[in-house]
């Protein structure tokens, strides 16, 4: 075996801490053997069984179709992605493809991390996805969606608000209304996290936007605050007297299971609630539904919805194979295997390419949703959704959010941070005039991005 030095390919310890702003230190480790030169290690966060098993089938497909070339996956929590992926950063040891949070694409990339897909999405067809998710930047697509995260459906108990003779909030009074009238006991209203963690932040972007505000202006000049902040925050303070407790401590699976132990009539969140309840509580299906998220100060309910997307490591950082890592790209990304990807956990995993969304098994559903394709419908909705990459600028025109096309290198640093979700911890957790958590936040914030710039 042939031995090769990596330090001058490994990323400095001040690279790391550039991509990674105020997330803490870093031990540099010794160099590596390099791998075989056809390995493709494949990292990854999807870790339901069904689409493990998925993953796994399509490898041994492949594998079979490709003699010589052998891909290694492996499968750790979200929880833990990030940590996986710093610590391989320093040691020179990434995987030819991993997955990416959008908003860490910038910092990898402009660090020469990443390599270019261009090629690769240009095969799949690039009007197959959603523009503003394969945007490219500094004239690069470095990352490729393997399906769109839609965290904001509005879901609800049927049974529960029939009984008590409630229709889908249309706004936010009427959703406070209904989450009052439907909590009792042990029985809550609604739910919504008050971790310090990204989700909560998600939550509460979703407030911010819907009362019209936004992070950054299509300047990409910070201008988060204001009436829509404060909204936002009093808004998640008097829905907070109806959610169960221990949402302090909130991740996602958390909000799954309120659902599906049947703590709360209403949960806003992505369809792994459905799927999840498919398979395992298939008469809690009947008596759920989904509706329109209720309107905010603004005129509309702002959702949030990505891409979630895999990029493909540059030799700097370690890759060895890039011809074999983007041949099995584009093989698990397309054909039968999108479809069947997007049935692991349907309809959760929403393909981000228009052909495998109108593909007549996928519109077919699954045996467990047989008949309630409105579920589907509504997961694979993301109309008046935004991103923390393409919010800078967004408006809301006669109902409807328009965005400036505008991807946001410096947004991700303040969420690495939590920053908005501390801003909810302050006002839900310690009574914080919201006034004074917002004043807290855009200081902290600017300090934040102050920090980046000089890394």
């Amino acid at each position: 075996m042939t031995m090769h030095r990596v330090a001058d390919r490994r990323p400095s310890r001040r690279a790391v801490l550039k991509g990674f702003a105020a997330a803490g230190a870093f031990t540099l480790a010794a160099p590596h053997v390099a791998r075989a030169a056809e390995v493709v290690r494949f990292l990854h966060d999807e870790t339901d069984p069904p689409t493990v098993e998925f993953f796994n089938k399509a490898i041994a497909a492949f594998q079979a179709d490709n003699p010589g070339v052998t891909i290694e996956m492996e499968a750790v929590g979200s929880a833990g992605r990030l940590q996986k992926v710093t610590a391989m950063l320093n040691a020179g040891t990434m995987p030819e493809i991993f997955k990416i949070l959008p908003e860490e694409r910038f910092s990898f990339g402009a660090q020469g991390f990443l390599e270019p897909l261009d090629d690769v999405i240009a095969e799949i067809g690039v009007d197959q996805y959603p523009a503003r998710m394969i945007a490219p930047i500094d004239g690069k697509r470095i990352s490729i969606p393997y399906t769109i995260g839609h965290s904001s459906v509005f879901w609800y108990r049927d049974d529960l608000f029939s009984a008590k003779g409630i229709a889908p909030p249309a706004d936010w009074a009427a959703y406070l209304a209904a989450a009052k009238a439907l909590t009792s006991g042990d029985q809550y209203g609604t739910v919504f996290p008050v971790n310090k963690n990204r989700v909560t932040s998600l939550f509460f972007s979703q407030y911010y936007w819907s009362a019209g505000g936004t992070y950054f202006d299509k300047d990409l000049k910070l201008v988060f605050g204001g009436e829509p902040a404060v909204k936002a925050l009093e808004f998640q303070k008097a829905l907070s007297k109806f959610v169960p407790p221990g949402v302090a401590n909130y991740v996602n699976n958390d909000l799954v299971n309120a659902y599906l132990t049947e703590k709360v009539a209403i949960d806003i969140w992505a369809a792994r609630l459905i799927s999840t309840a498919a398979l395992n509580k298939p008469d809690l299906i009947a008596r759920t539904k989904a509706a329109k998220r209720p309107a905010g100060p603004a005129g509309v309910g702002v959702g949030f919805a990505n891409a979630n997307n895999l990029a493909l490591s540059s030799e700097k950082v370690g890759s060895r194979s890039i011809a074999a890592a983007k041949k099995f790209l584009l093989y698990i990304l397309t054909g039968d295997r999108a479809v069947d990807f997007a049935l692991t956990a349907y309809p959760h995993l929403i393909p981000p390419t228009a052909s495998v969304r109108s593909d007549p098994r996928l519109l077919a559903g699954t045996p467990q949703l047989a008949g309630r394709r409105d579920l589907a419908d509504a997961s694979f909705d993301i109309s008046n959704t935004l991103d923390f990459e393409s919010e800078a600028g967004a408006t809301i025109e006669n109902g409807t959010v328009v965005t400036t096309g505008v991807s946001n290198p410096l947004i991700g640093t303040i969420i690495a941070r939590d920053i908005p979700a501390q801003m909810v911890q302050r006002v839900v957790l310690q009574d914080l005039d919201p006034t004074e958590a917002v004043a807290w936040g855009r200081s902290e914030m600017e300090a934040t991005l102050a920090k980046a710039r000089k890394i």
